[in-house]
C-alpha cells in the first residue's frame, strides 16, 4: 500500500507537466482548459472562415478623361432630399480652371462638389450646360482631392446611365493675372539675363494657359524686337491671335500717311515722322499711337488691297480700306523685308475676308 501511494505521488506530477508541454506546443503560450471562444458560425451553422468585408473605394476622375457611370435605386447612395448620386475622387489644384461636363438619359442630371470636411464647394450651370465651380477665385479652395458627385432624381426602378468629363480649360483669371503681372514688373529689356529669364517663365505660363492671350502678346515682341527671331516671333503671335488677342507690332508713319521719300539730307523717310502700334487680331487690325489712342480701325471686309511697298532699301506696307482717301502706309520698325512679309502673313491668314 505504501509503495502504491509512492508511485501515485510521482505520476501525477509528471502528467501535470506534459498537459502544460502540450499547451505550449500548440500555441507558444499557456492556456487554461475551457476557456477558448467557440469559433463563430455563419447562418448556416458553418464556421465563418472570410475576412471582414470593406467597401470598394471610390472610382478616380482623370482631367481629360471621360468616366462612365449609372445611377442606380439598388446601388447607388442617397441624398437626404431624396437623390440618388455616384461619388468619384477628383485631385485639384486651387490654380486650375476646370469645367464639368456631364452627359446621360436624365435632363436632371446635378453636380455636387465636396472637400475632405465635407463643406460643399460651390458650382453653377453655365448656358451650355456644363458645370463651373462657383468660388470668388473659380477654382476649389486648396490643392487636395475632392469628392464629385453626380447626382439625379430616378423616376421608378431603371438605372440612368451616365458619362462625367473633367476638362481643364487653363489657369483661374486671379492666378494667370498674378503671374504674367509679375513676369512683367520684372522685366527689363535692356537686361539680356532678365530677357532670358521673362522668355522662359513666359513659355511656362503659355504652356499651363493658352487659353490666355497677354503671355504669347509679350513674347511675340521679344522675339521680333529684341531676339529678331522671326519664325519664333510668328509662332506666338500666331497663338495671341488664336487666343483672341492680338500680335503687337512696333511701326513708323507719317503724320498724313504720306508715303516715304527722301529727305534734303539725302536720306529717306517720313515727312512727318510719328511711332506708334500695329495691333492684328481676329478679322480686325487697329493702328494707334504709342499711348494706345487708336489711329485707324479696319475690319477684313473693309481691306481691299494689302501690299508690301519697297522705298530704296526700306520696305513699307500699304493697306488700301473702303472709304478712305488714301492708304494706310507704315513701316515695321526695322524697315526689313522679313518683317515686312511677317504683317503681310498675319494680315492675310487672320484678318482679310473675315469678320470680328
Amino acid at each position: 500500500m505504501k509503495r502504491q501511494l509512492i508511485s501515485l505521488m510521482i505520476i501525477l506530477p509528471l502528467l501535470s507537466l506534459f498537459s502544460t508541454l502540450e499547451v505550449y506546443a500548440q500555441d507558444g503560450v499557456p492556456k487554461l482548459t475551457g476557456t477558448e471562444p467557440a469559433p463563430k458560425s455563419n447562418k448556416t451553422g458553418a464556421r465563418d472562415t472570410k475576412s471582414p468585408s470593406h467597401a470598394p473605394a471610390n472610382p478616380k476622375l482623370a482631367l481629360g478623361e471621360g468616366k462612365n457611370g449609372r445611377l442606380d435605386p439598388k446601388s447607388s447612395d442617397k441624398n437626404a432630399d431624396g437623390s440618388f448620386y455616384e461619388e468619384m475622387i477628383l485631385n485639384a489644384k486651387s490654380d486650375d480652371w476646370l469645367t464639368f461636363h456631364i452627359e446621360g438619359e436624365s435632363p436632371l442630371l446635378g453636380l455636387q462638389i465636396l472637400d475632405k470636411n465635407n463643406a460643399e464647394v460651390p458650382v453653377a450651370k453655365d448656358p451650355s450646360g456644363d458645370f463651373k465651380i462657383n468660388t470668388p477665385t473659380g477654382g476649389v479652395p486648396v490643392d487636395g482631392e475632392y469628392r464629385v458627385r453626380v447626382t439625379g432624381v430616378l423616376i421608378g426602378k431603371s438605372a440612368s446611365p451616365f458619362k462625367i468629363n473633367v476638362i481643364r480649360l487653363g489657369l483661374t483669371v486671379m492666378a494667370y493675372v498674378e503671374r504674367f503681372n509679375q513676369i512683367n514688373s520684372n522685366f527689363r529689356e535692356s537686361d539680356p539675363a532678365s530677357v532670358e529669364e521673362t522668355v522662359t517663365k513666359l513659355e511656362e505660363l503659355g504652356r499651363d494657359d493658352s487659353s490666355r492671350s497677354t503671355a504669347f502678346e509679350l513674347l511675340g515682341r521679344i522675339y521680333l524686337d529684341i531676339r529678331q527671331d522671326i519664325a519664333k516671333a510668328e509662332a506666338a503671335m500666331e497663338q495671341a491671335i488664336k487666343a483672341k488677342g492680338v500680335a503687337l507690332i512696333r511701326i513708323s508713319f507719317d503724320n498724313q500717311w504720306r508715303r516715304m521719300a527722301k529727305m534734303k539730307s539725302g536720306n529717306y523717310g517720313f515727312e512727318d515722322a510719328r511711332s506708334g502700334w500695329l495691333k492684328i487680331g481676329p478679322g480686325q487690325i487697329t493702328i494707334s499711337d504709342l499711348s494706345n489712342k487708336p489711329l485707324a480701325s479696319l475690319s477684313g471686309l473693309q481691306i481691299k488691297d494689302l501690299l508690301k511697298t519697297p522705298v530704296a532699301a526700306y520696305n513699307m506696307v500699304s493697306i488700301t480700306a473702303d472709304n478712305t482717301r488714301k492708304p494706310y502706309v507704315f513701316a515695321p520698325k526695322t524697315m526689313q523685308m522679313a518683317e515686312a512679309d511677317l504683317i503681310i502673313r498675319l494680315i492675310q491668314n487672320h484678318v482679310v475676308g473675315k469678320t470680328n
